[in-house]
């Protein structure tokens, strides 16, 4: 293993060597200067071993000064392009037209501060817009753009329910789980909600947990049973949802709101046969589900409270036969354990960028599934994200932080 070395750098950014990296032919070289780190920058550590080609991503932490990053990495260790937001942010990305989106976060653990929203701003900070839910306050934890400009959001609605039968009060106040798709005027075009669709029973194992830390939701003390953490799309019929409460993943129907399909968690009519995973316990307080280039199902799978390691698993769907077949995972032998938050997203060349949860953790996996480099952060970031090709490029990052930094 080679720790990234400065001579290394200049190397690189000399021109020499370059035929020993594969490069795709669109991706734009760095240039020879990068942005003056100021001195409070918080340290990182990058180590390599496996090149891979040149990319840019987003990590968000807090440093143990409690001061709020939106950093962006470059995939050989160099921060491109940074800025401190007046609140905390839960997570960054870059999104197709080269904004900047990352979600509000006041430390409360889901959409339960109605000061709630995303921030759309420029490269050069400037706030463009504020994103959220109709109804109720929006969530942090998804903010999935879709080809035509809408985004898929999510929200926690509160009801009541008797919470007896799982030593819970009469008359409680749980949140429901709710995905909304808003059109960049913020009208909601579709709506879903987990009432009626999700029983309280396939909580399960979680009761203990969801029944010992309510949170305190506009002056009353709410339950959360369910926790969704990411949506995405499925085709133009179908959006599939993660809920951490249930250790299970969904396919839901976009015209009925029917379920149509159950990955892990408690048995029900609509679960699927899992073929060949050597799990013994299927997920374990997931997040991050997504569709790969090849259409498989990929779970960031933290393993709460499971007997293994957290795992990036890939799932090949064969919904005519009620199955999902257990396509391979990722692991870092460096990560034991992952109790929340995480991610696994696909790197343009076929890669996987992870970030471990609640680990300081980022690993880069090369297409072979071969850990190509570590960056080890301050602080953990609830996920890591690619910048997708074409949004953005060093030079324009560059441009927005002369224009931050004053020059």
């Amino acid at each position: 293993m080679k720790i990234f070395l400065l001579s290394m750098m200049l190397l690189l950014l000399s021109g020499c060597g370059q035929a020993a990296v594969e490069q795709p032919p669109a991706r734009e070289q760095p240039p020879a200067v990068l942005p003056d780190l100021p001195a409070d920058f918080p340290p990182t550590r990058f180590e390599s071993t496996h090149p891979v080609p040149f990319g840019l991503f987003v990590v968000t932490y807090t440093g143990e000064d409690d001061r709020p990053w939106v950093i962006v990495f470059d995939t050989e260790g160099r921060p491109r392009w940074w800025f401190n937001p007046d609140t905390r942010a839960l997570w960054g990305q870059i999104v197709a037209d080269g904004s900047f989106v990352w979600a509000r976060s006041f430390g409360d653990g889901y959409g339960l501060d109605p000061r709630m929203a995303h921030e759309v701003r420029t490269e050069s900070g400037k706030l463009l817009r504020l994103v959220s839910t109709e109804g109720s306050i929006v969530d942090g934890h998804e903010y999935r753009e879709l080809p035509d400009g809408n985004v898929l959001l999510d929200t926690y609605v509160p009801e009541t329910a008797d919470l007896r039968r799982v030593g819970g009060p009469r008359r409680a106040t749980i949140v429901s789980a709710e995905a909304q798709e808003v059109n960049p005027t913020g009208k909601v075009v579709w709506r879903w909600n987990s009432r009626g669709h999700i029983a309280l029973s396939e909580t399960g194992r979680w009761w203990h947990n969801v029944l010992s830390n309510p949170r305190r939701r506009l002056q009353r003390e709410a339950y959360d049973p369910v926790h969704i953490n990411s949506i995405e799309p499925r085709g133009a019929d179908e959006v599939i949802v993660s809920t951490r409460h249930t250790d299970a993943v969904y396919g839901i129907d976009r015209a009925t709101g029917e379920i149509n399909w159950k990955l892990g968690g408690s048995p029900t009519g609509k679960s699927l046969r899992v073929v060949g995973d050597p799990a013994t316990k299927l997920l374990g307080g997931q997040h991050d589900v997504r569709l790969d280039r090849h259409g498989r199902l990929t779970v960031f799978d933290n393993g709460k409270d499971r007997p293994r390691r957290p795992r990036v698993v890939f799932y090949k769907l064969d919904l005519s036969a009620g199955k999902a077949i257990y396509k391979g995972q990722l692991n870092d032998p460096e990560v034991k354990r992952s109790h929340c938050c995480g991610s696994a997203r696909e790197l343009p060349d076929g890669g996987w960028l992870v970030s471990w949860g609640d680990n300081k953790l980022v690993t880069g996996f090369d297409r072979e599934g071969r850990i190509a480099f570590r960056l080890h952060l301050p602080a953990p970031t609830f996920r890591a994200v690619p910048v997708p090709p074409g949004a953005t490029g060093v030079r324009q990052l560059a441009r927005g932080m002369s224009a931050m930094q004053g020059r």
